[in-house]
């Protein structure tokens, strides 16, 4: 009868090294649900700067004519589209520029006015949108080429706050 007791249940030894091996993988999901969840928020940062460089590039694009207008704009502090520094000096020859009239000039200082508004609003930490204009080399007289750069910076929200940030380029050529 003593053998018949033995084979009848768990000792406590395999009850403990049981729950040990249910704890341990108990203890992985959970920090794995973590990593998770930080992976998820950077995800969803990544999207809103995205979307905010790509918008900008957009407007810019909408305005090739006059794309050296949008060089300089920056969303530091209060931003500078209301300050007299947008839209940005007409470039010297040889480079042609199309001559910036009051309403082209209204829609360049609106879309910086706008796109400020989007990086502020996003809720991203110190998150900051610059855009550079500068022609594409050679000059010649009949070049119309720019290179336009877009940056949005900003400190990741996990506990490091790395400083990230995403560059779009593209080349804008006048019809």
């Amino acid at each position: 009868m003593d053998s018949q007791y033995r084979e009848a249940g768990f000792t406590l030894v395999e009850a403990v090294v049981s729950a040990t091996v249910l704890s341990i993988g108990v203890l992985g999901m959970a920090a794995m649900q973590g990593m998770a969840l930080s992976k998820n928020v950077d995800a969803h940062d990544l999207s809103i700067v995205t979307n905010l460089a790509s918008d900008m590039v957009e407007r810019i694009q909408n305005s090739r004519r006059i794309a050296w207008a949008y060089n300089t704009i920056t969303t530091a502090g209060g931003g500078n589209c209301l300050t007299g520094a947008i839209p940005a000096a007409q470039p010297a020859p040889p480079f042609p520029a199309a001559p910036l009239s009051v309403a082209a000039a209204r829609k360049v200082q609106g879309d910086c006015v706008q796109w400020r508004q989007l990086v502020q609003d996003s809720n991203l930490l110190n998150v900051l949108g610059t855009v550079t204009v500068t022609p594409v080399v050679p000059l010649t007289a009949d070049s119309g080429a720019m290179l336009v750069t877009v940056r949005v910076q900003w400190n990741e929200r996990a506990q490091g706050q790395r400083l990230r940030q995403v560059v779009f380029q593209t080349q804008v050529v006048p019809e």
